[in-house]
């Protein structure tokens, strides 16, 4: 009797772990936070901080998520000092390869109490919880301290994990083995810095992945990082990876890059799903969070200046719907919930703005059938509207030039779109209000003749923030050129912005 009992426990076990492993599914959580900063006070902001994340993590514990992702400058918020004070709001943190476990080792000096508890979170709720700090590291060769924007990843018993990809025989394919182990072998560190102080880029790109149990492989990538080649298309791309973690302090700005449009944007181009956990301080422009299913479209977000619920939960199919590589054809953007989509007064939302007055722009009336070009970027526009609303406006836009990001980034861009105006003039047309406009037909048709070496995004929100329903994305590859089309599915009122947005990363420039 009792060799039964034994043998159906072991079962029991069995069926759990591979029962898991074999689900197509796995579930995911992200925090949209607002962190709370204790001014003078470092060591009350980190524990005060702590005591929400363990929360949250207990939270998603219950409702049996297998994965947490909390948002950049969680532990410290962005009030931390960024010129002075860097020893003391940072921490060591070890490699990946030191198989270390903050909750139970001590082997390691340097680490902040907030580490060691939350790798015990992970281990007391068996989850995989990822977070973002402040990191120092101490260059013993010079004697000298150098901070960095890092995440850190720890698995089910509270161990730092997360590891590079197959990065020696990359350093032998690029003759690069002049690195010291220590240099190379460690935890993600963000590549690209957008007014950081004393943070250092990662020098080469990480390029990071994690296993987990449940049979997923993830990439991480941090904020700024996602509008880039590397290290987030090297992922993608590349490597195959098509789940990543994405904690972010996103600042939005219309019309083309708000945080959700553009993540969710991003995750579709690339078909993957993206688990995106945002910084809340609408004030700033900082806020929205989501988790993206590549081409299945989204299927949980937030956009709220004061979310009621700020952990979101959603079952994620562990491979995207799949796409032909070679040849893609027409595809519908499809849903998986309506319901879980949140956003609240987006008027105390402090956006940015684009310089939309550098774009080629025709003014739309109650029908266009039209080629608009910037040089030799041309798009077609077919546009019939039912209703006008005369309080709003809207212009058919092309470019084909640059961004310029926080005045540190020339970013090569491409695009054409139709974007909402609060008059007839351009430089009005960074407009987010309601609009009875109804567009009975919107269609957009874009040629790129450097398509696999560029990002190419469609860009949908409407004056929620948050991307609307019903539209298809045609990619067609005739030779060289790729034709991209994006179309209304049905009639829509209340656009923002519809369209496609790219990104040329050969015309990218830093400031010096």
């Amino acid at each position: 009797m009792r060799g039964k009992v034994i043998v159906l426990g072991l079962i029991q076990i069995f069926c759990q772990i591979f029962g898991e492993k074999l689900s197509d599914y796995y579930t995911a959580a992200v925090v949209e936070y607002s962190p709370i900063f204790i001014k003078d006070d470092i060591k009350l902001t980190y524990e005060k901080n702590t005591d929400e994340y363990i929360n949250y993590i207990e939270r998603a514990s219950k409702q049996n998520a297998d994965i947490i992702v909390f948002p950049e400058a969680g532990l410290t918020s962005m009030s931390m000092p960024i010129f002075h004070e860097y020893n003391d709001w940072t921490t060591v943190v070890p490699s990946s390869q030191d198989n270390y476990i903050p909750c139970t080792e001590s082997r390691i000096n340097g680490i902040i109490k907030a580490i060691k508890r939350l790798s015990c979170a992970a281990r007391d709720n068996h989850i995989y919880v990822v977070i973002n700090v402040g990191e120092k590291r101490f260059d013993e060769k010079n004697g000298t301290w150098h901070y960095h924007n890092t995440n850190i990843v720890f698995d089910r018993i509270g161990k730092i994990i997360a590891r590079y990809i197959d990065i020696f025989l990359r350093l032998l394919k690029n003759n690069l083995l002049f690195f010291s182990k220590f240099d190379l072998i460690n935890r993600y560190r963000k590549v690209h810095l957008a007014l950081e102080g004393k943070f250092e880029s990662s020098v080469p790109p990480d390029l990071v992945t994690f296993d987990t149990d449940f049979g997923v492989k993830f990439g991480v990538i941090i904020c700024f990082d996602m509008l880039f080649e590397e290290p987030a298309l090297n992922l993608t791309r590349i490597e195959g990876v098509s789940n990543i973690v994405y904690p972010t302090a996103w600042f939005s700005e219309v019309p083309f890059i708000t945080a959700i449009q553009y993540h969710s944007g991003w995750a579709y181009s690339e078909n993957v799903n993206v688990l995106s956990a945002g910084y809340n301080k609408p004030e700033f422009g900082s806020i929205g969070s989501g988790i993206y299913l590549g081409r299945n479209g989204i299927i949980n977000v937030t956009m709220s200046v004061n979310p009621k619920e700020r952990l979101l939960i959603s079952r994620v199919p562990k491979t995207p719907r799949k796409i032909e590589t070679q040849e893609r054809g027409y595809i519908t953007n499809q849903f998986y919930s309506k319901r879980n989509l949140r956003t609240s007064n987006i008027d105390l939302i402090k956006l940015k703005h684009d310089h939309v007055t550098w774009f080629n722009s025709v003014l739309v009336n109650d029908s266009m059938n039209e080629i608009i070009c910037y040089g030799n970027f041309c798009c077609d526009f077919l546009i019939r509207i039912d209703t006008i609303d005369p309080s709003t406006y809207y212009h058919a836009v092309v470019y084909d030039g640059i961004h310029v990001f926080e005045k540190i980034l020339d970013a090569g861009v491409r695009l054409c779109a139709v974007i909402q105006c609060s008059n007839e003039s351009l430089h009005s047309c960074t407009s987010v209000d309601s609009s009875d406009t109804t567009f009975s037909t919107l269609r957009i048709t874009a040629r790129f003749d450097d398509y696999p070496n560029i990002l190419v995004t469609p860009t949908v929100i409407d004056s929620s923030l948050i991307p609307f329903q019903h539209w298809s994305y045609d990619e067609q590859m005739h030779g060289e050129e790729t034709t991209v089309t994006i179309a209304l599915e049905e009639e829509m009122k209340n656009v923002i912005n519809f369209g496609i947005y790219s990104r040329n990363f050969q015309r990218d420039k830093y400031y010096e």
